[in-house]
């Protein structure tokens, strides 16, 4: 999609694309590897279009989730929570998204995403990584 509107985005004195990830992007939980797979592949397509496209009047961002409140769980008779975490209300997320967009940034974890962005290559990997793999 983004290849398709880009050529239309150019020609704009200002224009920003939007992907969504997810707080897995940088951390996964185990029961869903596609999931977070897909969503690591559009973190890293959504840095390296960034990158492609500094210098343009394109502005890329990546908006990561946190764990929202929707039927992907119950898909998989997954636990309401993990390890005391629990889904956010979908309202509470579309509000924090909304206010995240308006300040700006170029990566934006939402809310509870916060502790996800960056674990998988600090030296608290292994015990976020347990946490939400109980």
């Amino acid at each position: 999609m983004a290849a398709a509107f880009l050529p239309h985005l150019l020609k704009q004195p200002a224009a920003t694309l939007v992907n969504v990830s997810s707080g897995l992007a940088f951390l996964p939980i185990a029961i869903y590897p596609v999931y977070c797979a897909t969503k690591a592949f559009v973190h890293s397509y959504t840095m390296s279009l960034r990158h492609q496209l500094r210098g343009t009047s394109v502005r890329v961002i990546e908006l990561a989730p946190p764990w929202v409140k929707t039927d992907l769980d119950a898909a998989h008779a997954a636990p309401s929570t993990h390890d005391g975490m629990s889904p956010m209300p979908l309202d509470e997320f579309i509000e924090a998204a909304m206010a995240d967009l308006a300040g700006g940034g170029e990566e934006l974890p939402v809310a509870g995403a916060k502790f996800l962005h960056g674990a998988g290559v600090s030296e608290r990997a292994a015990g976020v990584f347990a946490r939400i793999n109980h």
